[in-house]
């Protein structure tokens, strides 16, 4: 009988547990609310979180972002460093600042398990950074996957605006170059991981895993919120497929492919 080799931890069904577990940790917020609003206090933290006052950052953080994506294409020195830092660093500011709220409803608001599995996904990227464990290579760009674009550059542009009645609605224009989709972590990591799909073969392997599992579990939540509980504003459900799409493909990736 041959014995099975027993996975890393870090690669383990008992991780990405944990990960669901720290998802569900209850929020905190100034005024007590029932649980059976949970998705009405965290849809208020969203719609205004802190991260978004600073008008001026806005665009400054869709450019770097831009910029981070090019560093792979172009090929240029240490561009898996620039790509994964800048994700890991984003995710420590967005980690926080995008799931704390002052709202009107119940007061401030911390999305506390949010902001926890964020920072989980950021120590991983920290982690490949210092072990040089991805290497981007042009080389190994997969053109059969060069679909992946389309919903990286929905989610890139993330055109939406919010009508009188405070619907959300389509809106394509120049302000979906400024708008705050560059700190908003369910628009931010499709193109994160479009771009470790197209260069799969130089990406370490866990950290592709990890970075979709919680890529997807944001995902369906977000699918269940827009779709289910608040399907008035559909189209933030729609803004929010590329997420799903990329992070499951990623990791049927990661369980069915060898080398990617």
């Amino acid at each position: 009988m041959h014995s099975k080799t027993k996975k890393p931890f870090i690669q383990s069904i008992w991780l990405k547990i944990m990960l669901l577990i720290a998802f569900f940790i209850p929020s905190y917020s100034q005024v007590a609310y029932d649980t059976a609003n949970t998705t009405e206090v965290i849809a208020s933290v969203l719609a205004h979180p802190v991260i978004v006052n600073i008008n001026f950052l806005l665009p400054i953080a869709k450019l770097l972002l831009l910029l981070a994506v090019i560093t792979v294409f172009i090929n240029i020195k240490l561009s898996s460093h620039i790509f994964l830092g800048y994700y890991a660093f984003i995710l420590i500011i967005v980690g926080i600042f995008q799931n704390i709220s002052q709202t009107q409803n119940y007061g401030f608001v911390w999305l506390i398990g949010n902001t926890i599995i964020m920072l989980i996904a950021s120590a991983f990227c920290i982690y490949d950074i210092v072990k040089q464990k991805t290497v981007f290579k042009r080389e190994n760009l997969e053109v059969k996957r060069l679909w992946v674009i389309a919903p990286m550059l929905l989610a890139f542009l993330m055109p939406y605006a919010v009508n009188e009645q405070d619907i959300i609605k389509p809106a394509f224009g120049l302000l979906a170059l400024i708008n705050e989709a560059g700190v908003t972590y369910c628009m931010i990591t499709p193109v994160i991981i479009g771009v470790m799909i197209l260069f799969s073969k130089g990406v370490y392997k866990p950290t592709l895993s990890i970075v979709s599992f919680i890529g997807l579990v944001f995902g369906i939540m977000n699918m269940l919120t827009w779709f289910v509980f608040r399907n008035q504003n559909w189209w933030m459900g729609i803004l929010h497929l590329p997420l799903v799409i990329l992070s499951f493909y990623a990791l049927f990736l990661c369980r069915h492919k060898k080398d990617y």
